[in-house]
């Protein structure tokens, strides 16, 4: 049995084309099957943010609403030692100044004498 050289090429050609065509198809299989992968992760991805941003929203609500408290309680407090320092401070601060008041008067008192012996020492007594 000769050998034809001629149909053999054109067989192995066409083996050579539909091997191709078979590379080429799983390749394009491949390359979908990718992009629903990745599509998959993309949407898994998204999904997983919006839980960590609603996560994040809820605890800087309740951050929020703790430093809210927190500085009403202490602008609270904060007035009601006002207060209290106001009612202790109040009546020392009326004594002092009566105090003060009364202090010219005693200087006086106190220095009369002694501006009187200056004077009868110095031999201006009036």
């Amino acid at each position: 049995m000769p050998t034809d050289v001629r149909k053999t090429l054109t067989d192995a050609g066409y083996i050579a084309v539909g091997l191709g065509v078979m590379g080429l198809q799983q390749a394009q299989i491949r390359a979908r099957s990718a992009r629903g992968q990745v599509a998959g992760a993309g949407d898994c991805v998204k999904q997983r943010a919006r839980g960590l941003r609603h996560a994040l929203d809820a605890r800087s609500k309740t951050a929020r609403t703790q430093a809210e408290t927190q500085v009403r309680n202490t602008v609270a407090r904060a007035e009601a030692l006002r207060g209290e320092l106001e009612k202790r401070v109040e009546p020392v601060v009326g004594q002092v100044q009566a105090q003060l008041g009364e202090l010219p008067e005693r200087v006086v008192q106190v220095m009369e004498p002694v501006a009187a012996r200056v004077r009868e020492l110095t031999g201006n007594a009036a």
